[in-house]
Parts: C-alpha cells; structure tokens; sequence
C-alpha cells in the first residue's frame, strides 16, 4: 500500500450532523442522567468515507495510531459506496476518528454509550428509535425470527434505507443493518480512552442479523476491540465548532 497526500476536506464525502439537544434524559432502566449538547452522524460511517482514510494512506501514518494496535484494512463484506463500512475493528474507528478530525480542523470520536442511547432513545428512554413498540419495516432486522414481519435481507442496505425508523432528532439507522462500536470499555464503562489492553468495548444498535429483541436501544452488545464482523461498523460525534458543518 502506497502512502498518498490527504484529501482536502472539500472532496471527502460529507458527514450530515444532527444537534443532540443537551439536558436530562433517561439512561437504561430509568436512571437520570444529564448531557451537554452533542452532534451525531445522522448516519453510520459509509464504505465511500472510509476508503478516504485508506486512499490517504492513514494505515501508513502513525499518528493515527498511537496507543493502539495497528492493522491492515479488510475489504467490507458489501463494498458498495452507500452501505455502512463493516469489518472494521474497534482500533480502526479511533483511527479513522484520530484523521478526520484533523481533516476537518475539529474534533470527532466515536460516541459514549450515553450519547449513543441518548440519540437512539430521546429524552423518555423510548425502546427503539421511534416509540415503545416494534413496528415492522422499520430497520433493517431478521423479523422473522420472532414473527414479527416478513423482512430478512441478510445483508446490509444503504445507509437511511429506512427513514420511518429515525430517532426523535431525526438520526437514522440507529436500530438494526450494523451494530455501532462505542468508546466504552463492557466491563469498566466508566473507562473510554483508547488504549490497547484488549479490553472488550461496546457494541449498539443491533444488526441485520437481529431479531426485534436485540435492536432495543438499552441493549447492550461487545466484541474485542481487535475483532472485525461483518455485522458491525461505527458512526461518529461531535461537540466541536459546528455551525458551519450542521447539514454539511
């Protein structure tokens, strides 16, 4: 692999945040807790941004990587541009973070499990993006594996496929196609920096793969941070200087 010069922020595929309004919301089984504002990738990190980090040589250069253990990219089992990039490991998505952010002049992350349930559940701690009850065609999921619907693509579908299934902030995707790495550790939640102790970290959302149970937005999933599935990819926050890329 070839290290090549950074594109400049103009030609990378843009990223469309949504305002994570701050305040109290409710976390798990009920509990209170507290945010500041926040912005979220409307959508999960695409195979056409992800080839940016590689194009740009981002394997290559170590700055990405410090702390953490470094790799070689694997194709995603759906390359297409729109679709969520998966078979990327935990490690990836900090490096991938670690250049965008330089990129775009502001910082980016993966999200917290609080900022993540936050977006997925609202303010009232609902059980899936859209309300308290699963409705059928609303995310990419196995429904049939609890006869709740007819749908099983067993694959993944471009990212905002299902646009009825969108949080109350208008964030898609957040339940089923891929699950969503966090920077928690399972274990030790409490411990979100990026390290290479090969401590499991936390996975959301659900997947294709899923039946209605498993996409619930308090569920809880993990994998090693060095592990790549074919079921899992990542999105990004923010809490930098937005005006100007709100929409974007």
């Amino acid at each position: 692999m070839t290290t090549s010069t950074a594109p400049p922020v103009a030609t990378l595929p843009g990223i469309d945040w949504v305002e994570i309004p701050g305040g109290d919301y409710i976390y798990q089984d009920g509990k209170s807790r507290t945010l500041p504002t926040f912005y979220m990738a409307r959508h999960p990190i695409t195979n056409v941004r992800y080839q940016a980090f590689i194009d740009a040589g981002g394997y290559d250069d170590e700055r990405w990587w410090q702390g953490i253990e470094r790799t070689k990219p694997e194709e995603s089992r759906w390359p297409q541009a729109t679709r969520p990039c998966t078979s990327v490991n935990w490690y990836e998505a900090v490096a991938f973070s670690r250049w965008l952010s330089d990129q775009l002049g502001y910082t980016v992350r993966l999200p917290t499990e609080e900022e993540w349930e936050r977006a997925a559940r609202g303010r009232d701690g609902r059980a899936f993006p859209w309300g308290d009850d699963y409705t059928t065609g609303y995310a990419n999921i196995n429904e049939t594996w609890d006869n709740a619907g007819e749908c099983k693509r067993e694959q993944t579908t471009i990212v905002g496929a299902y646009p009825q299934g969108a949080s109350s902030e208008g964030v898609l995707d957040l339940a089923g196609n891929v699950w969503e790495w966090c920077l928690n550790k399972h274990e030790h939640p409490e411990e979100i920096e990026p390290d290479s102790s090969g401590d499991a970290r936390v996975l959301r959302g659900g997947s294709w793969y899923g039946n209605p149970d498993a996409v619930r937005s308090a569920v809880r999933n993990w994998n090693d941070p060095g592990e790549r599935v074919d079921n899992a990819g990542f999105r990004l926050v923010s809490s930098g200087p937005m005006a100007d890329a709100v929409g974007g």
